[in-house]
């Protein structure tokens, strides 16, 4: 964000450059957001410097007051309160209520990559068991190749068309209890797999995962 100053007598003022207009910007981030009383953990689709748009397993009403958080990997957490604007299908848009200038010109920074890995979840290879179901299909046991906060690939050989919405359960190393997480299919690979969006995630599975992520990445 560039700035200018102004010597204004013996005065210094600083005059920052707008934030441009608002424009909703493809970005897949964690987002954990409170509506009455209900918390809810599920992913960003967009984002502008005024709005959000998430995708998620419950959909807050209409008009309801939201608290989120906005994870961006390696730039912090940003909070926000906000009103749901728009419900359409599995995703909500949420309008911002208290984004002063500072938090437009972070989002912005954020959302056009100007601070350190802003731009996505860190993505790690690995082998991890998982047993998919989808409604009126049998339950598939197959793997998880590629992982990260917000997703995951996953290798079978029956593939759900792409925007179903599947229930995945996660056999994490050393735990004797699998996690299980709604995801919805975003990408289909023929012959090799599908790539899904963790959505409705309970804060036991966020807890597992962040563990698991956190001893791939040492």
């Amino acid at each position: 964000m560039s700035s200018r100053v102004l010597q204004l007598g013996n005065v210094s003022a600083v005059k920052t450059a707008a934030v441009p207009a608002a424009k909703l910007e493809p970005l897949v981030i964690p987002v954990r957001y409170v509506a009455r009383g209900d918390i809810v953990h599920a992913t960003s689709t967009a984002l502008s410097t005024e709005v959000v748009q998430v995708r998620s397993v419950v959909l807050p009403h209409t008009g309801s007051a939201i608290d989120l958080k906005l994870f961006f990997p390696g730039a912090g957490v940003v909070r926000q309160h906000g009103v749901v604007s728009q419900t359409m299908g599995d995703q909500f848009r949420a309008t911002f209520t208290d984004c002063d200038e500072f938090s437009r010109q972070r989002l912005y920074a954020l959302l056009h990559g100007r601070e350190v890995g802003a731009q996505r979840s860190q993505r790690f290879h690995t082998d991890l068991e998982v047993i998919v179901r989808e409604p009126g299909r049998a339950i598939t046991a197959a793997l998880v190749s590629n992982l990260s906060r917000t997703g995951a690939f996953v290798r079978l050989a029956r593939l759900p068309a792409r925007g179903r919405v599947v229930e995945l359960e996660l056999a994490f190393p050393g735990e004797a209890v699998h996690e299980s997480v709604n995801a919805f299919v975003v990408h289909v690979a023929p012959g090799r797999g599908i790539g899904v969006q963790f959505i409705g995630a309970t804060e036991a599975f966020t807890s597992r995962l962040d563990e698991y992520l956190a001893r791939l990445s040492r």
